[in-house]
């Protein structure tokens, strides 16, 4: 398969400067004597933020300022109404984390994992019970991309309030599920005082050339004696007031930038951080499958070859919707979540010794850490799938009926 845009290729798009700038910082990091594995923040380092910032405000601002022979300063200070004020502000605060992830990406190396729809829909029916400290990425810094209905609606859940024991893979209106989602996730120290970690997560539902729909970041404690339920339960406020982040929301749908409070995110958005966690935990089992691919977009010297504008524009937009990434494809064979039958232990009350369930229901799937190894010391994580018990749909109408 082809991936398809990320939100990293929608930002070389719209904003290459925020890349030229980031990636800078990133290939200066890595020349010090001991570079960071990962940044906090643009302020603990000598950044070309600044910089960057100054070419967003020319991108926006400097065509009015040519119109009006005002300066770009003058500009800022009088902005005509209140939403064109709230749109500068939300952009500011999209850049900023625009430019971290890229900064932390480029140290990493830029490491992409697409995982597969399937797996993406076992992920989402999978729980994770499981000490915090069996979560370790891959790399430092990594970029997850999905386009499974299921983790796009589960996202979106947080934005229009989830209804629980919805069906993961609905139809919810208003929603581009030809969007792919881009989960940056970066893994630092826990502040100080805190024993264990901290997982960053900034995610993105956008599609190329520029069509952002929704933006979150959230922060998870992995604390050394914690649950990974816990863990998405992460309450900043109790662990750490003096240096407590909210999370953020940027909807550009309904045109809202706002810091959101732990409770959003462990409750109608703790099946999109369970499915995050889900899928780390993933790579880390005995059972990973990934697949190496590099990127199927042609190199810009062959489409500027093209001497027809015609087949030039057809091909530089085909192109925009295939990433420049080389990524790892998770989970290719993974099927979809069947039906299994005959595995009935207990037998519910009103139906006979040995019979079969007339009802189909979901078994969750969930982590194990199997024994195996010399004297069986060591430990494996082992994903158990989930899948549905009794019969399908098919066979309960199919079974034919004796008339007395």
């Amino acid at each position: 398969m082809s991936l398809p845009s990320t939100y990293y290729d929608l930002v070389c798009h719209l904003r290459p400067y925020v890349v030229d700038f980031a990636e800078q910082d990133a290939l200066d990091l890595l020349e010090e004597d001991d570079p960071p594995a990962a940044i906090h923040s643009v302020d603990d380092y000598e950044s070309q933020f600044s910089q960057c910032i100054e070419a967003l405000e020319e991108q926006t601002l400097g065509p009015v300022a040519l119109q009006t022979g005002r300066s770009i300063e003058y500009l800022k200070r009088h902005l005509p109404d209140e939403q064109a004020r709230a749109s500068l502000t939300g952009l500011y605060a999209t850049v900023m984390q625009e430019y971290h992830c890229v900064v932390n990406f480029m140290l990493a190396g830029r490491k992409t994992f697409h995982f597969s729809d399937n797996l993406a829909e076992h992920l989402a029916h999978t729980e994770i019970n499981l000490k915090a400290g069996m979560v370790d990425l891959p790399f430092t810094s990594c970029l997850f991309t999905f386009t499974s209905r299921a983790v796009i609606n589960a996202m979106h859940d947080t934005r229009l309030g989830s209804s629980g024991g919805a069906d993961p893979n609905r139809n919810v209106a208003g929603v581009d599920y030809s969007a792919p989602i881009s989960a940056f996730l970066t893994m630092h120290p826990a502040d100080a005082g805190l024993p264990g970690r901290k997982l960053v997560i900034s995610a993105w539902h956008a599609r190329v050339p520029g069509n952002v729909y929704f933006m979150l970041k959230r922060e998870l404690y992995l604390g050394d004696d914690w649950t990974l339920e816990q863990a998405l339960r992460t309450e900043w406020e109790t662990l750490s007031p003096q240096t407590a982040t909210a999370g953020l929301n940027i909807d550009t749908i309904d045109g809202v930038v706002s810091h959101q409070g732990d409770e959003t995110f462990y409750t109608d958005g703790l099946s999109f951080y369970r499915i995050l966690l889900n899928a780390v935990l993933y790579l880390s089992s005995s059972q990973a499958e990934l697949t190496p691919r590099l990127s199927a977009r042609p190199a810009h010297n062959v489409i500027d070859d093209i001497r027809s504008d015609k087949k030039w524009r057809k091909t530089r937009q085909a192109a925009l919707r295939v990433s420049e990434l080389d990524y790892e494809e998770v989970g290719r064979s993974v099927g979809r979540i069947v039906v299994q039958r005959g595995l009935e232990k207990a037998v519910p009350e009103g139906r006979a010794e040995g019979s079969s369930p007339l009802v189909r229901f979901m078994v969750r799937g969930h982590w194990r850490r199997q024994a195996h190894g010399l004297a069986m010391q060591e430990r494996k994580l082992i994903w158990i799938t989930p899948f549905y018990k009794g019969p399908d749909l098919a066979t309960l109408i199919n079974k034919p009926y004796v008339v007395k």
